[in-house]
């Protein structure tokens, strides 16, 4: 089954100016090796999209974050085993 890529800008809804990685909630807050910057509010994430039933972390919808164009940047940043709810506290990735 091939994946389909989609890309979301994210923007948190309170005083949060980005959001750290996240691992595969599937498998709970596993490290994966040293990931890039997060993410600041305005980053552009490409990535497929995934729902769990079980709701890891509060989040139905996440984000298997493929790359990643920081905040003002054109440089899109391989993301290898980073992953992105789409809610904390309100909506975090809004579909572009």
């Amino acid at each position: 089954m091939e994946k389909v890529l989609k890309t979301f800008r994210m923007q948190h809804a309170g005083t949060c100016t980005g959001m750290y990685w996240r691992g595969d909630p599937r498998l709970g807050r596993k490290t994966w090796g040293e990931p890039p910057e997060w993410p600041r509010n305005g980053a552009v994430l490409r990535g497929t999209v995934h729902s769990f039933d079980s709701k890891p972390e509060d989040s139905e919808l996440w984000l298997e974050v493929a790359d990643y164009k920081q905040a003002g940047s054109d440089v899109w940043v391989p993301t290898p085993n980073c992953w992105m709810q789409f809610d904390q506290h309100g909506p975090l990735l809004h579909e572009i």
